[in-house]
């Protein structure tokens, strides 16, 4: 306990406040084009959804490119891959432009890029800053032991704005299980991108994490005697790479980029509504918020009682007994209350699923309809391009069908909320999120028929049986099938759950 009162935190050295504000943008291309649909939709925000992976890299390197004064991008992770480079070399070239960049990503998982980081840095229209870093650099083990509580606490937001007219927030990261790339398994994720009254909101948001104490510029914490990488060696790797890319036709990416340029130029067409973005404040980081600096206050805050029916989707699911008993009075009261999360061989954190797995019974007896993910979708489930991308990203079919669920969002009555954000504790209590709450019958009503309609074809269906056990069914062409036991979970494995789901440690999931 002496231990852990220790802060290990680095030394900051004095910074000058930089703000979203202090760059004029308003003759850029995207303010030309999206000012006016502002002025005809005075206070509200317009948004388009990026369901499909491919859509939503070609979108985020599209934007890079139309940037023509400002990028200011937040993530929790940003990794050294074919995805993470690929952005990489969008950046230097929006940099060399003489776009002003500032990178702010989480230092929990920043270990193995933040020699590129540092050489990132030297160019002049690029800032990087690591937030809430580890001290000992070699041995980040010693900071868990000393600091626990400080290190505990992470940054998991994901931002992306450009010239201050457009933002792109959801589950994201820059990685690329996230964009159907992973040679081991995909993520089934959500991102939304927003123009109007929003992107304002998400951009004082990246503000007062930009400047807070805990981002240190990576120049500051990173010794340069540890990293040979200078800049033009970077540019070089990911022009390279980039070259490489561009001969495979990697992920059909010139074609995906040019129908979201035709389609933002040419045909943009968004739904505007009225929106409320939540986030929490850095204070939660530091472990000093106030009620109202979080996320889950600003949540329950605005978002009116279901009265009709509520879709949940969250990666990680863990309600506690006061989730429990909020979900199981809604569904009493006559609300159709749906849950969809990982199934165990489907979650990439198996620890979550012990906690999760202790609630199950008490939320369906309750009438709470529970569904899980599978592990591997089938042909009905999988994306339509899948053959052709498995051909060009020289990544197996059997990898491509490989899913884990990582989107977070809430469809209730009217309103439908996306973000970052999980239904767990480490979501409501320590990390820091961000999402955007969209009040709009037509989106809700749209993503629960299609939840109705299609969630059969990648999930299983949890029930009780008479005698108050769990089945799970699965849909397939020749009819469902009844798994009496938990599906591809061994018995050593269940009883390892069980006995982890006894420990006092479900407040840190």
């Amino acid at each position: 306990m002496t231990l852990n009162a220790c802060s290990t935190l680095p030394k900051q050295v004095q910074q000058t406040p930089s703000y979203i504000t202090d760059i004029d943008t308003s003759n850029t291309q995207l303010a030309q084009m999206i000012v006016p649909l502002q002025t005809q939709n005075p206070g509200l925000t317009g948004y388009h959804l990026l369901f499909d992976p491919l859509e939503a890299i070609a979108a985020r390197l599209s934007l890079m490119d139309k940037a023509q004064k400002t990028l200011d991008i937040q993530y929790y992770i940003w990794d050294n891959d074919k995805i993470g480079a690929l952005a990489l070399y969008h950046i230097i070239q929006a940099a060399d432009r003489g776009v002003k960049i500032r990178l702010l990503i989480d230092d929990n998982n920043a270990k193995k890029m933040e020699g590129v980081f540092l050489a990132l840095s030297q160019h002049t229209n690029i800032e990087v800053k690591l937030y809430n870093p580890y001290k000992f650099r070699n041995f980040r083990p010693l900071d868990i032991v000393l600091d626990l509580k400080r290190v505990n606490r992470r940054m998991h937001i994901k931002s992306f704005i450009v010239d201050h007219e457009i933002a792109l927030i959801g589950g994201r990261n820059m990685s690329n299980q996230y964009f159907y790339t992973s040679d081991n398994y995909q993520f089934s994720d959500l991102d939304v991108m927003l123009v109007g009254q929003s992107v304002q909101d998400i951009g004082r948001s990246f503000d007062e994490y930009w400047n807070d104490s805990y981002a240190y510029p990576v120049k500051q914490i990173v010794n340069p005697r540890q990293h040979q990488l200078r800049y033009d060696n970077l540019k070089q790797q990911l022009t390279e790479h980039q070259q490489r890319i561009v001969v495979q036709n990697y992920l059909n990416l010139a074609n995906r980029a040019n129908e979201f340029n035709d389609w933002l130029y040419h045909d943009l067409k968004l739904d505007w509504v009225k929106a409320k973005v939540v986030h929490d404040k850095p204070e939660k980081i530091h472990g000093t918020a106030q009620p109202n600096d979080y996320l889950q206050a600003q949540l329950s805050q605005y978002l009116d009682k279901p009265k009709h029916n509520i879709d949940i989707v969250s990666a990680y699911f863990v309600p506690e007994t006061l989730g429990t008993n909020i979900l199981s009075k809604m569904a009493q009261n006559g609300v159709k209350v749906r849950v969809l999360t990982n199934s165990f061989k489907a979650n990439d954190v198996w620890l979550v699923h012990a906690f999760y797995s202790k609630y199950r019974q008490q939320l369906l007896k309750n009438n709470v309809e529970l569904y899980e993910f599978l592990p591997v979708l089938d042909d009905k489930a999988l994306n339509k391009y899948t053959k052709s991308l498995s051909y060009r990203t020289k990544v197996s079919l059997k990898s491509l069908s490989r899913s884990s669920l990582h989107a977070k969002m809430m469809a209730v009555d009217d309103q439908v909320f996306i973000g970052s954000f999980n239904l767990d504790p480490r979501s409501a209590k320590l990390n820091s999120e961000i999402g955007v709450l969209l009040y709009s019958s037509d989106l809700a009503q749209n993503i629960h028929h299609a939840i109705t309609r299609n969630i059969n074809s990648y999930s299983y269906q949890l029930k009780l049986t008479p005698y108050q056990k769990i089945t799970w069914t699965k849909e397939t062409p020749l009819g469902p099938v009844i798994y009496n036991h938990e599906p591809k979970v061994l018995w050593w494995q269940n009883g390892g759950l069980k006995l982890i789901s006894l420990l006092p440690i479900e407040g840190l999931m």
